[in-house]
């Protein structure tokens, strides 16, 4: 298999999400479908970036348009998870580790040390 390039590499499509809440409930919605989702976070620019790529397959014809889905945060995440709940009321937050609530669904956080090259914002 040939090497790829940095130069050859195109970089994802960016689709801002609105808020933490919108994208929780994006991954949460697709990791049912194909498998768990995580969330990639970084700080750019002195602000808080939660995310994570995906493929949107069967795009036109193409075999998949690659996407960078995001949200700024207001703060670096408080623990390893983002948990998402929808009773009584939808609602987001952090913890540090995953508990057996089967209401919960928990979101793994993978802190990177830098923006990924590949990510053009």
């Amino acid at each position: 298999m040939p090497m790829v390039t940095q130069k050859e590499i195109r970089p994802p499509v960016n689709l801002k999400i609105a808020t933490m809440k919108d994208l929780a409930r994006m991954l949460v919605s697709w990791s049912q479908r194909d498998r768990p989702a995580s969330m990639l976070y970084f700080e750019h620019r002195g602000k808080h970036i939660y995310g994570t790529l995906i493929s949107n397959h069967g795009y036109y014809e193409m075999y998949g348009l690659p996407l960078w889905v995001y949200t700024e945060g207001e703060a670096p995440p408080e623990g390893n998870f983002l948990t998402y709940k929808t009773r009584e009321k939808e609602t987001i937050g952090f913890t540090e580790s995953v508990d057996s609530d089967p209401m919960t669904v928990h979101l793994p956080i993978i802190r990177v040390a830098a923006k990924p090259d590949f990510i053009d914002m």
